[in-house]
């Protein structure tokens, strides 16, 4: 069963998993779910080495864990692939943010994506999508993992802190690393909401007036005080990304020259 995933968190133009070039990925077992809506439901692990999605134990290894399964809305354009509308990912960002148990999971290497059925599966006259988290490695691929991810932020960032080896752009490229391997920019706690998806999207210089005094403080609570060689940063979405629930500003320190290791301590 084949579906597609597309990236929803960070740029619009990155992705996380081997894309065969026709949006498409690797298939998912074949059977629905009694308790959920197409193959899905949340909690599921799914392994993708072999080629296909397979459901696993989330105690082996896997790529992608679900964490929102539900019909997509009437009213969907009925074309393949589907235009989905911006609520869905709001939906998925929201759900994982409920899963992981943090307000923080934009100042992390753990990304939502988005699937549905393939070409076949929608003939069928299937519509569903899921929402699915991957852990972002360091080639932009998903990282292959043991263990489930709920509660995974409910003590903070963890192991799963977003560090980039440059300074972050707002609309640049991504290289994103974990902290223990050289990088300029850290992520830092205190993702600061600002609005709802369905709220009229603030100017970018609203967003900017909030956020850049609130990333200034952050950043002096993580790293203890200022520090020379190091600013704060934030980043913010554009206007036009808010109803798709991209309604955080993230906040960065970020050090003049390569660390290894965090900044804080």
């Amino acid at each position: 069963m084949l579906v597609a995933l597309v990236l929803a968190a960070g740029c619009a133009d990155d992705k996380v998993g081997k894309d065969n070039g026709t949006g498409a990925q690797p298939s998912a077992s074949p059977s629905a779910r009694p308790d959920g809506v197409g193959p899905h439901r949340s909690g599921d692990c799914l392994d993708a080495s072999s080629g296909t999605l397979t459901r696993v134990d989330c105690g082996q290894p896997h790529e992608y864990e679900v964490v929102l399964s539900a019909a997509l809305p009437e009213g969907t354009p009925d074309r393949h692939p589907p235009d989905v509308p911006p609520a869905i990912e709001a939906n998925c960002r929201a759900a994982r943010t409920d899963y992981l148990r943090g307000p923080d999971a934009d100042a992390t290497r753990l990304e939502v994506l988005e699937s549905w059925p393939n070409k076949e599966l929608w003939d069928k006259g299937d519509r569903w999508f899921a929402c699915v988290l991957a852990e972002r490695g360091e080639d932009n691929n998903p990282v292959r993992r043991t263990g489930a991810l709920t509660g995974a932020l409910a003590a903070g960032l963890g192991p799963f802190q977003r560090c980039m080896t440059h300074e972050p752009l707002a609309n640049g490229p991504l290289h994103v690393v974990p902290c223990d391997k050289p990088h300029r920019s850290e992520a830092v706690p205190g993702v600061l909401v600002l609005g709802l998806p369905t709220d009229p999207a603030p100017s970018l210089q609203e967003m900017a007036d909030r956020a850049v005094p609130h990333c200034e403080r952050m950043v002096a609570d993580y790293l203890g005080g200022p520090r020379p060689g190091v600013k704060p940063r934030a980043i913010f979405p554009l206007p036009e990304e808010w109803p798709g629930g991209r309604t955080t500003a993230v906040c960065y320190a970020v050090s003049d020259t390569m660390v290894t290791g965090p900044l804080r301590g």
